[in-house]
């Protein structure tokens, strides 16, 4: 039981097989890492996030005082009966109504998803706006992984590289600068090792 919800319908594994955002609003993603422990998904105002698998919503939470200043919003779907989540922690970078909040959250308390779902928008009021996405097990923040761990390998890789080419627009000017050879990039997951 989480938040008085059974979790029992759920299945005990599930592989997620739908990315969590839709990528054509995305404009920046950023790392997992050790002092970060999940992805920053930035997208235009309106960016549409779904749910990566079936699952039922168990919070819905609105101005959580947690992330950037300013009024943020969260939704969590478990995935599977033994606790595996999806946390959508919407970061606005400034202040909106408890109304405006509510208009962007999809999804109630109890309500049954399945994958690709829309269950929320990003309302983005300035440059960091973002959604904070964590994969949560029944270990919760004392083991967190990182997200694409859970998903299919053709998901992951289509994130990874996303993930890829939106580095590279954000840096093109400084890559340009520096006689047009691409750095490194880090993985997404910072080397984690990722299923096959």
């Amino acid at each position: 039981m989480v938040n008085g919800i059974s979790l029992s319908e759920l299945p005990a594994t599930q592989t997620m097989t739908v990315m969590p955002f839709d990528p054509a609003a995305v404009t920046l993603i950023s790392a997992f890492g050790p002092s970060h422990t999940g992805i920053d998904i930035n997208t235009i105002t309106g960016g549409r996030f779904l749910s990566p698998g079936t699952g039922i919503v168990t919070l819905v939470q609105l101005n959580t005082g947690q992330g950037r200043p300013g009024t943020n919003y969260r939704v969590r779907i478990h995935l599977t009966s033994t606790g595996l989540n999806a946390l959508y922690h919407f970061e606005i970078d400034g202040s909106i109504s408890d109304q405006t909040q509510r208009d962007n959250i999809l999804v109630a308390l109890g309500d049954r998803v399945t994958a690709g779902q829309h269950i929320g928008n990003l309302w983005s009021l300035g440059p960091h706006a973002h959604v904070h996405f964590d994969m949560l097990d029944a270990g919760g923040r004392d083991a967190v992984r990182c997200p694409l761990v859970y998903f299919s390998p053709a998901v992951a890789t289509t994130w990874e590289s996303l993930y890829d080419t939106k580095i590279r627009e954000r840096d093109r000017e400084r890559i340009e600068n520096n006689r047009g050879t691409f750095p490194s990039l880090p993985d997404l997951c910072n080397d984690v090792d990722l299923p096959n």
